[in-house]
């Protein structure tokens, strides 16, 4: 175990991982707040 987690590929790994959760987060945060269901805003029920 401690062989893996001094080896490249776990640093790597752990290091992309957090690099897109921060994209994540920054795309998250600069989006405007939506409706849970983006289409009830404009839906129009026509009677059948």
């Amino acid at each position: 175990m401690t062989r893996f987690i001094k080896s490249s590929f776990a640093w790597q790994f752990a290091g992309g991982f957090v690099l897109g959760a921060m994209g994540m987060m920054a795309a998250h945060v600069t989006q405007p707040e939506m409706p849970a269901n983006a289409y009830a805003a404009n839906a129009v029920h026509a009677a059948r």
